[in-house]
């Protein structure tokens, strides 16, 4: 029995980038392959990635190990991203999980610390570090089910209700939106949490 299901976001077109972001090099492997290998540090996880038809095969060879789900409509944004991703885990499990994680792909921003802190809410939650949120998201229980029937174009945080966990970790709010941003991403796949 899967004890974690990891939902991974990869859908989306990286316009400002001008690179699709899961395949950015972070120390000479994709983003999406060093973040697949931090998350199967947790025991019991399983990884879905959601991607778009442009990286589907790209992303299913980076990762191997894990189930890749197209979202043809990521433009819908991340909650249809989400869904298309508990679909599948509907499809293979026979049921929605019970504990699941976001964990969107240009935020990589945390280690596997953060996550145990995290996976140790019995609540939605998502860590925080110097007053300011960031990811993984973590939905339990009946928030699962609410986003699942949700409209796809729904806001999550419109649907769901977190609790702020606190952590101490400065790359939290790394985020890959621009090529500025590689710079700090090339600096922390030097870190040995990355």
């Amino acid at each position: 029995m899967v004890a974690l299901e990891v939902i991974i976001l990869a859908a989306g077109r990286s316009t400002r980038l001008g690179q699709p972001k899961a395949l950015v090099d972070a120390g000479g492997e994709t983003l999406i392959a060093r973040m697949v290998s931090r998350i199967q540090h947790v025991e019991n996880a399983f990884v879905t990635a959601v991607t778009n038809d442009d990286l589907l095969a790209d992303i299913i060879l980076a990762c191997p190990s894990i189930q890749v789900v197209l979202n043809p409509e990521p433009e819908q944004g991340r909650t249809g991203s989400i869904q298309r991703g508990l679909a599948s885990i509907l499809e293979r499990n026979g049921r929605l999980p019970q504990r699941l994680l976001i964990v969107p792909v240009d935020r990589p921003g945390w280690s596997i610390e953060v996550l145990n802190t995290l996976l140790k809410s019995d609540v939605s939650s998502y860590p925080v570090w110097n007053n300011q949120g960031g990811h993984p998201l973590l939905l339990v229980g009946d928030d699962i089910k609410t986003v699942y029937l949700s409209e796809g174009d729904v806001p999550l945080s419109s649907l769901v209700s977190r609790t702020q966990i606190p952590v101490e970790f400065p790359y939290l709010h790394l985020n890959i939106d621009t090529v500025d941003d590689l710079e700090q991403l090339n600096l922390a796949a030097k870190e040995e949490w990355f």
